[in-house]
C-alpha cells in the first residue's frame, strides 16, 4: 500500500520582541546571536508529522518512451533476453489474449544481429493446442545451444515446467520435455555454473515455493532440491547469480500473505544442490510485486527490479559480502513507463543483457488500451558503478 501522509500543522509566524537598537547592533559586533531578532528562515516545527516514503531513483533524463519496440500483438508478456557468443540476441516472450490463460498461448522467439536496434519476426519455438505456453526463458549455453524453458497452462489452471533446445540459432527446436513435478512454472533463464552443471530456479504453482533444478548434462535431465521457506516468506518467481568462490545467490519474490514487496535471497555454496533459509533484503517493489533479475555489470552485482510495478523500473548494486543490503540510495532510474508516472495496465517483468561496458538492454511488457508490445530500453550505467 502507498505510505499515506499525516496532516500537516502549520507553525505560528515567528514571534519579534520589541527590543532597542542596541539589542540588535551589539550582539552583531560581538559575534553573538541577537535577542529577539526575527527569524529569516522559517522552522519546521516538530510536530509537522509525515509518513517517509523511500526517497526515488537520482536520475538526470529517465526515458519514458521505449527506444526499441521489438514485437506488437495481441497480449505479449513476461519476456527475457540472451546474447549468443558472436553477438546475436535472443528475446522470448508468450503471445496470447489476455494475463491469465489464454487459449492461443505460445512461445515465440525474436532476434537481433545489430546489438538489439532492430529485431527480426516473431517465430514460434512451441505451440500446444489449446494450451498456455507461457514464462518463457531462454540462456546460451556454453557449446552455443539455445536452452529455452516455459511452463504449460491449462484451462484447469494446472501448470508444468518444460524445455525445449535448438544447435541451429533457434530455427529448429527438439521435443519438449518435462522437467519437474507437475505444477511447476518457470520465470527465469537457466544459469550454467563454473561447475559445469546448469541450475534453473523455477517455483510451485498452483501451491507455493521455491525450486532449483539441476542438471549435469546441459539439461537433458533433472533433479530439484526446494529452497526452504521462513517465517514471513513463501518462495515464489526467483533468479540466480553464480558469484566467485562457488556461490550462487538467489533472489527471490515473496509469495507470502503478508508480503510488503521486499526481496529475500538465498545462497548455495554446493552448486545448487542444497539453499539456505532466505533472508530479508532492502530492496522492495513497491505497489503489486513482481520478480526482479539478478545480473553482473561489468564485475557488479546488479539487481534490475520494478521498484514501483507499471510505473518505473530501476537498477540497484551491492557491495554486501551477504548481498543483503543494497545500495538504494544511489539506485539507477531506468525508465518510466508514463512522461507522468501513472501505472500502465500490465508490465514489469524486465529482463536484461549487458551491450557494452557501461550499458544494458532491458526488454519488459507493456500493456495499454492503444498498446501490447514487447519493449527495449538501452539504459546506460555510471563509470563507478
Amino acid at each position: 500500500m502507498d505510505p499515506i501522509f499525516l496532516k500537516r500543522f502549520r507553525s505560528p509566524p515567528p514571534r519579534v520582541l520589541r527590543t532597542g537598537w542596541l539589542a540588535w547592533i551589539l550582539p552583531a559586533v560581538l559575534g553573538l546571536p541577537a535577542r529577539g531578532a526575527p527569524d529569516l528562515v522559517p522552522k519546521v516545527p516538530f510536530f509537522e508529522m509525515r509518513a517517509q516514503e523511500p526517497k526515488p531513483p537520482a536520475a538526470t533524463t529517465v526515458k519514458s518512451r521505449p527506444d526499441v519496440v521489438i514485437h506488437e500483438g495481441s497480449y505479449p508478456g513476461w519476456p527475457w533476453i540472451a546474447k549468443g557468443k558472436d553477438g546475436t540476441l535472443y528475446c522470448v516472450f508468450r503471445e496470447g489474449t489476455e494475463h491469465d490463460f489464454s487459449a492461443t498461448g505460445r512461445a515465440l522467439i525474436c532476434r537481433s544481429r545489430d546489438a538489439g536496434k532492430s529485431w527480426s519476426k516473431a517465430e514460434v519455438i512451441v505451440d500446444h493446442l489449446g494450451v498456455d505456453d507461457r514464462n518463457v526463458a531462454v540462456a546460451v549455453l556454453p557449446g552455443g545451444d539455445l536452452l529455452v524453458v516455459f511452463n504449460t497452462y491449462t484451462a484447469a489452471r494446472e501448470s508444468l515446467a518444460m524445455s525445449v533446445r535448438s544447435s541451429d540459432g533457434g530455427r529448429t527446436w527438439s521435443r519438449p520435455a518435462p522437467i519437474g513435478e507437475r505444477n511447476t512454472r518457470t520465470r527465469a533463464a537457466p544459469v550454467s555454473l563454473s561447475g559445469g552443471a546448469v541450475l534453473l530456479p523455477y517455483y510451485v504453482a498452483p501451491g507455493t515455493g521455491a525450486l532449483a533444478a539441476r542438471s549435469t548434462d546441459q539439461g537433458q535431465t533433472w533433479t530439484t532440491a526446494r529452497v526452504p521457506d521462513a517465517e514471513g516468506f513463501v518462495g515464489d518467481e526467483w533468479d540466480a547469480l553464480e558469484i566467485p568462490q562457488d556461490r550462487v545467490i538467489g533472489i527471490l519474490r515473496n509469495n507470502h500473505p503478508g508480503s510488503d514487496g521486499y526481496f529475500w535471497k538465498t545462497e548455495s555454496r554446493d552448486g545448487g544442490k542444497t539453499w539456505s533459509v532466505p533472508r530479508k533484503t532492502n530492496v522492495q517493489s513497491r505497489r503489486a510485486t513482481s520478480p526482479a533479475q539478478i545480473c553482473r555489470q561489468g564485475k557488479t552485482p546488479t539487481i534490475i527490479h520494478a521498484d514501483r510495478r507499471m510505473v518505473s523500473v530501476s537498477a540497484v548494486k551491492s557491495a554486501d559480502p551477504d548481498f543483503l543490503r543494497w545500495d538504494i540510495e544511489h539506485a539507477l532510474s531506468c525508465y518510466r513507463y508514463e512522461p507522468d508516472e501513472k501505472p500502465i495496465l500490465d508490465g514489469s517483468y524486465p529482463a536484461s543483457v549487458e551491450i557494452g561496458p557501461r550499458e544494458r538492454l532491458i526488454v519488459d511488457y507493456e500493456i495499454r488500451p492503444e498498446s501490447k508490445r514487447i519493449a527495449g530500453y538501452f539504459v546506460q550505467f555510471p563509470s563507478d558503478w
